[in-house]
Order: structure tokens, then C-alpha cells, then sequence
């Protein structure tokens, strides 16, 4: 009876081990092998999707070589303009005007065309591309805040107590509209010279 016990404990013990290398064999050929060189992908949160990079708004532009020498004052500005424009706050977006442009202007015109002449967007740029007669009725630009994804710069150029600086807004509906921002930087706090009719 005792060598019973003995070879019924020994054949537990056997079985204990072979399960637990099957199940260890398992886990491990679940795992996708690491190819050499490259890093372990890292495990994705649970309800969480990765995101394109062609979907991620693009950068402003003012890490290029092109804003190198910018006045770090009208570089900060512009940061924070193009967080304003990516976070679609209307409040701030719509308050830029320098004060005799935004107090002339802003009465006469809706809230869509005061942005596109205060931003110089479409028509109103001056770019080649966009020489078209100005036309304040029906057919002038209008500039929808919520369409709009992100500001790029482009480049700039300084004109006495002003930036000109050309760039393009990337709307949601993935078109671009050149624009130019004439930044009169050198007031208490930098404001926008708009397009005047």
C-alpha cells in the first residue's frame, strides 16, 4: 500500500509538471516573435484606437528655418494663435484685431467675413493664386472658426512695426486656404492688422 502511495504521488507530480509546460507553451506561442533589431511593440490601452499620422493636424511651422530669426515675442504670439485656431476658441480667434481696425470693421460685417478679412483668408491674401477683384457680396470669403484644423505658417517678412506672415489654414474637409497675417507686434500685447474693403 505504501509503494502505491509512493507511485500514485510521483505520477501527480509528473502530471503537475507536464501541465504546467503545456500552459507555459501556450503563452508563449501567443506571442508575436520580435524580428532582430526591432523594439517590442508596447500593448495598446484598452479602448483606445491609434490615430493615422495623415489625420494629425500639422505643425505650425515655427520650428522650420524659415521663423529662425523671428522676434521670440511675435513667435510666442503666433503659438498661441495656432493653439486658438486647433482648439477652435472663438473667443480669443475673434478678438485680435488691432483696436481701430476691430472697432471700424467688426460692426459692418458678420462674424464669417470679419475672420476672412481679418486674416487676410482666400481672396483677401493678396497671393497670386488668389488675385481675384475684391468682392464684398455673396461670393467673398467667409472663414467658419469650427472648419478650420490648424494654422500653418509659411514665411514672414518685417515691414517697419509690422510681420507679415503668410500661411494657410488646413480645414476639416481636408482642403487648405492661404491666408496672411499683418502682426502689429510691438503694441502692449500684439494685435492683427486685417484686410481693409
Amino acid at each position: 500500500m505504501k509503494k502505491y502511495r509512493r507511485y500514485h504521488g510521483v505520477i501527480c507530480l509528473l502530471f503537475t509538471v507536464l501541465f504546467g509546460i503545456c500552459l507555459f507553451g501556450a503563452c508563449v506561442s501567443q506571442t508575436p516573435p520580435i524580428s532582430e533589431g526591432a523594439a517590442p511593440a508596447s500593448p495598446a490601452k484598452a479602448g483606445t484606437t491609434t490615430v493615422p499620422n495623415e489625420h494629425l493636424p500639422p505643425g505650425d511651422g515655427l520650428d522650420t528655418p524659415a521663423f529662425a530669426g523671428i522676434p521670440i515675442e511675435a513667435k510666442n504670439y503666433l503659438k498661441t494663435l495656432a493653439a486658438a485656431f486647433r482648439n477652435a476658441d472663438k473667443e480669443f480667434i475673434i478678438s485680435q484685431g488691432e483696436a481701430q481696425y476691430e472697432k471700424e470693421l467688426r460692426p459692418q460685417y458678420d462674424e464669417e467675413v470679419y475672420l476672412a478679412l481679418l486674416y487676410r483668408a482666400g481672396s483677401q491674401n493678396g497671393d497670386s493664386e488668389w488675385e481675384s477683384p475684391h468682392v464684398y457680396g455673396p461670393d467673398i470669403t467667409r472663414l467658419q472658426y469650427k472648419e478650420i484644423r490648424a494654422i500653418e505658417y509659411i514665411e514672414w517678412e518685417e515691414t517697419g512695426p509690422m510681420l507679415d506672415i503668410k500661411g494657410r489654414f488646413h480645414l476639416k474637409n481636408g482642403e487648405t486656404l492661404p491666408c496672411r497675417i499683418v502682426l502689429v507686434w510691438r503694441l502692449t500685447e500684439p494685435k492683427i492688422l486685417g484686410e481693409r474693403p
